[in-house]
This record gives C-alpha cells, sequence and structure tokens, in this order.
C-alpha cells in the first residue's frame, strides 16, 4: 500500500538536516527554499493502478508539494514521515481514491483538526463566501481513475449537493493583510471557476517587506515568484487568496 519514489529517503534525510532546531514556520520556508528547482509532475498521485500512499520528495504538483514539506516538518524519522502523510492526505487516515482529499478546503479541515494546522485563520480584511465542491463529478472526464463507475459513484455521492464556507483574501484587500502573514505560511488562490474552492497553492517567504511564494509550477517545477502579490494577480480567474498557517511546535530534530 505504500510506494517510495527513489531518492526520496535521501531527500528526507537532507532536508531534515537543513531544518534541525527550527520551528515549524521557518522549517517550511526553507524546505521550500531547498526543493526550489525540483522538477513538475502534473498530477502526481493519480498513477495507474490501485491506491496506494505515494510519498515522493523528487518531484511535485501544487499540492503535494505543500503536503510533503507539511508532513516532513511534523515527522521524528522516514516512518513517522510516512504516518503524518497518510494522515494529511486521507480522511480519517484511510487510503483510498475517494477517502483522499481532493479539495484544499477539506484538507485544511482535517489538517487543523489532526493539529497540523493552527485551528482558525483570521486576517485582516478577510470575507467568506459560500460556494459548491462539485468540480470532479462535473468534469470527470479530467480525472482517469473517475472512468471507474465505482469510483465516480463514490466521488459524485460526497459531492452532490455539498456546499461549504470558505474565508478568503480578496484581491482587492491583499494591501491590509500582507503584513499580517509569515514565512511559512501556506497560500492557495481562491478561484471563480464553479465547483472549485482552489486553482494552486504553496508556500510564503517573507525577506523583509517582501512577500514571495515558492510552489510547483506546470512546465516550471518548484519555483520562487517574487512578490506574492503580484504573481496573485497574475493568475487567471483568481479572486483572492487562502492563508493557513502551520501549528507553532517543539523546534525539529533536535
Amino acid at each position: 500500500m505504500v510506494w517510495v519514489a527513489e531518492g526520496t529517503r535521501v531527500k528526507f534525510e537532507q532536508g531534515r538536516a537543513v531544518v534541525r532546531g527550527m520551528p515549524a514556520n521557518e522549517a517550511i520556508a526553507r524546505l521550500a527554499e531547498f526543493f526550489l528547482g525540483s522538477p513538475y509532475l502534473a498530477l502526481s498521485l493519480d498513477q495507474t493502478g490501485p491506491e496506494r500512499l505515494r510519498l515522493d520528495l523528487t518531484q511535485f504538483d501544487c499540492m503535494l508539494f505543500v503536503e510533503q514539506l507539511l508532513a516532513l516538518v511534523s515527522a521524528d524519522s522516514f516512518e513517522d514521515f510516512v504516518e503524518q502523510t497518510r494522515r494529511l492526505r486521507y480522511r480519517n487516515g484511510t487510503i483510498g481514491y475517494c477517502t483522499r482529499q481532493h479539495y484544499f478546503h477539506d484538507w485544511v479541515s482535517s489538517a487543523q483538526g489532526l493539529g497540523f494546522l493552527e485551528a482558525s485563520s483570521d486576517w485582516p480584511a478577510q470575507t467568506t463566501r459560500h460556494l459548491p465542491l462539485n468540480f470532479m463529478s462535473s468534469h470527470r472526464d479530467r480525472y482517469p481513475a473517475l472512468k471507474s463507475q465505482v469510483l465516480f459513484d463514490c466521488i459524485h455521492q460526497r459531492e452532490q449537493g455539498r456546499r461549504v464556507a470558505q474565508r478568503y483574501l480578496p484581491m482587492e484587500s491583499l494591501d491590509v493583510a500582507l503584513p499580517s502573514l509569515q514565512s511559512g505560511d501556506l497560500f492557495a488562490v481562491a478561484t471563480r471557476v464553479h465547483g472549485l474552492d482552489v486553482s494552486h497553492t504553496g508556500v510564503l517567504v517573507r525577506e523583509g517587506s517582501r512577500l514571495d511564494a515558492i510552489h510547483a509550477a506546470p512546465g516550471r517545477g518548484v519555483m520562487r515568484s517574487r512578490s506574492f502579490e503580484r504573481y496573485l494577480r497574475s493568475v487567471p480567474d483568481a479572486i483572492g487568496a487562502v492563508i493557513v498557517r502551520p501549528r507553532s511546535s517543539r523546534p525539529l530534530f533536535r
């Protein structure tokens, strides 16, 4: 049930050495910089065959990048990294395509409940919108696994009639909120695409008054976009950003 990409154990140990003794937020920012230049792999988790717990620190899509960094800073060993990834990725830790946290909203809610992220994130000028989460069942052709009628029926049942409340920073209010954000905060691009909550994810890194975004981008790999605000305004269909903060914890790997 567990698949580990070649080179992942080595990257794990190298990453541990980089962030040893750091608090979680600083560690995530440093790890994001450590992985700069890593290749992009679209649909990293949607490979052929039965669902397996896939671990990969060598190439990423945007969500895998954020998730693997958070699991890494939460782990005391490689075996614990495996366990933290399972807890983050799957509802109740049960490995399966239908129990995977496909939407950022669900992933965050679960991670907050498990103590990976701060329970609430109240930023200046934040607002709430209510939206359906049904993009997967409405766009079945984009998800190879949904060729399976069993998996499609499971996803469709979960999404049918579902609406969620999303807290986000509107584009027009970014200037008010940006000074409150710090290195290691996780961001997601809130989108106006119907049925979808966010379109991209990454890590914020602060250098003085400037706030940058490090993210896994198609065709580019893990890259640094100077000025998070400028980057966010360049994303098609973006209406703002969801920001969540890793929970403060003991220094890592003493």
